[in-house]
């Protein structure tokens, strides 16, 4: 509730700054109305996907106490998952026809949010928790990739799509549908001065002539709601008087992409001159150290590393539980050429001694799970 009370706070404090941003209505409702094409024109019953998804999300649950594994074959028991995908389809039909709020009640969870950073050589840390991650979620919503095998085409027709209304270039790259394209994007735009655009979620990378431009959206999975506005909130959960996206549904990337896209191609510029308090902020941070989606480029644009170590773990099935008062010992199942390959990372190349981009940028859009050190380590 804390956290919850603090969104919808910080949006009405910046409501008049909010509104000079928002997307016009009649905007907002054509890139819906390509949305909403892209969407229901490719859910479709595919056995062999439907099987591939349910893997992928095995230790998830569908609905509160049902995991995915736990459902019916698709290749046995067709009529069960095309109910389900019926049932999907029509409820996407009502979400995205502009004109009505998603009313149902959405599942909820939060994990603890620690204000301080982690310091070189220190081991002891006394926190000082004020601020909680909150995951919203419903399986109306979070379902629907299983019925779409072409995704990366559906994602590639909205972006495009977005490109084109908002009159952007089309040096603009969008990692589930460019892939790693995006690293070897971003070594060319640091090492040779080409200009590209990189956006994901709320994250916004600008190069111009060798150097980098680090955005990040402000409050975004509440302000989007605002921006995009009314004919977006049909995927939108609703509480005190704000229209918010929820984190773990089908279009949350997506939504909170377009958004980036409509403040960065009206309201930015090409020189790093434009800042934008309470909406879209420069991350100092990501420049000082060319950081882009899981890798630092400073050292070597061409030779990028891993950067910062990933201390908490969201996954259920490998945390561990820390009996009050004593000390753990953990160890992990890695292999020694996996260590071996986590400990080049660091180093900026692969177990062949090549640039980490050799293989980063072979990463496919229907592939794409997040700008990660996971996914850079996955890749090799």
């Amino acid at each position: 509730m804390n956290e919850m009370v603090r969104r919808v706070t910080k949006v009405r404090a910046n409501k008049t700054n909010l509104d000079q941003f928002s997307v016009p209505t009649n905007i907002s409702e054509e890139i819906l109305s390509i949305k909403r094409d892209a969407v229901l024109s490719r859910i479709e019953f595919d056995a062999d996907w439907i099987s591939h998804y349910v893997t992928e999300h095995k230790d998830s649950s569908i609905v509160p106490g049902i995991k995915w594994e736990g459902l019916p074959d698709p290749h046995t028991d067709s009529h069960f998952w095309k109910d389900i995908m019926d049932e999907v389809k029509a409820g996407l039909e009502l979400a995205l026809d502009g004109e009505h709020h998603f009313d149902a009640p959405l599942n909820i969870g939060a994990r603890m949010r620690a204000d301080q950073q982690v310091e070189p050589d220190v081991e002891s840390y006394d926190l000082d928790v004020t601020r909680t991650r909150i995951v919203t979620f419903h399986s109306a919503l979070s379902s629907v990739f299983a019925f779409m095998p072409k995704k990366k085409d559906f994602y590639k027709d909205v972006f495009n799509g977005c490109l084109d209304v908002f009159n952007m270039s089309n040096n603009v790259l969008f990692p589930p549908v460019h892939g790693g394209e995006v690293y070897l994007a971003a070594a060319e735009g640091l090492h040779d001065g080409e200009s590209v655009d990189i956006v994901l979620g709320d994250d916004f990378n600008r190069y111009r002539k060798g150097v980098q431009y680090a955005y990040d959206g402000a409050n975004w999975e509440t302000q989007v709601g605002s921006i995009l506005g009314e004919p977006f909130y049909g995927t939108k959960t609703h509480f005190g008087g704000v229209s918010h996206v929820p984190s773990g549904v089908f279009d949350t990337t997506l939504d909170d992409t377009i958004a980036t896209l409509w403040v960065a191609s009206q309201f930015l510029d090409d020189k790093g001159q434009v800042e934008l308090p309470e909406i879209m902020e420069r991350e100092k941070a990501d420049e000082d150290v060319n950081f882009m989606l899981g890798l630092r480029y400073l050292d070597d644009a061409l030779y990028p590393r891993l950067q910062g170590l990933k201390l908490a773990q969201d996954k259920a099935t490998a945390t561990v539980t820390l009996p009050r008062g004593r000390l753990l010992e953990l160890d992990n199942d890695y292999s020694e050429d996996q260590s071996i390959r986590w400990y080049l990372g660091y180093h900026g190349v692969n177990i062949e001694g090549e640039s980490l981009l050799s293989q980063l940028a072979q990463i496919d859009g229907n592939d794409w799970k997040s700008g990660t050190v996971d996914q850079v380590i996955a890749a090799q």
